[in-house]
């Protein structure tokens, strides 16, 4: 017979994935930021998303996902998503004008 798991007990990261995609994400920032500098801020969306899976992966086992989004962690953790993916369209853009513009 098949055990079910409540929605609000389910983990839908591994813990591989919740200390290992943070990691990658913030060595690529390191790397970034050693070999380009700090003034470029081609680092930035690489740092905010390992700080927003670093946050996001916090959530406890149990915790009901509307009450996680009502802390101020959530909305930490979704402005660093916010400036991420803002900065990956940044990174796109420049890489676009370099090659092509």
């Amino acid at each position: 017979m098949e055990k079910t798991v409540p929605v609000s007990q389910a983990r839908s990261v591994g813990g591989w994935q919740r200390v290992g995609l943070p990691c990658l994400f913030l060595a690529n920032a390191v790397l970034s930021l050693w070999a380009d500098g700090f003034h470029r801020f081609e680092w930035l969306p690489w740092a905010c998303m390992g700080l927003s899976e670093l946050t996001l992966s916090a959530r406890k086992r149990g915790e009901p996902f509307l009450a996680f989004l009502r802390k101020p962690r959530s909305l930490i953790t979704y402005a660093l998503l916010i400036i991420g993916i803002v900065g990956f369209g940044r990174n796109l853009y420049l890489m676009y004008l370099k090659h092509f513009g």
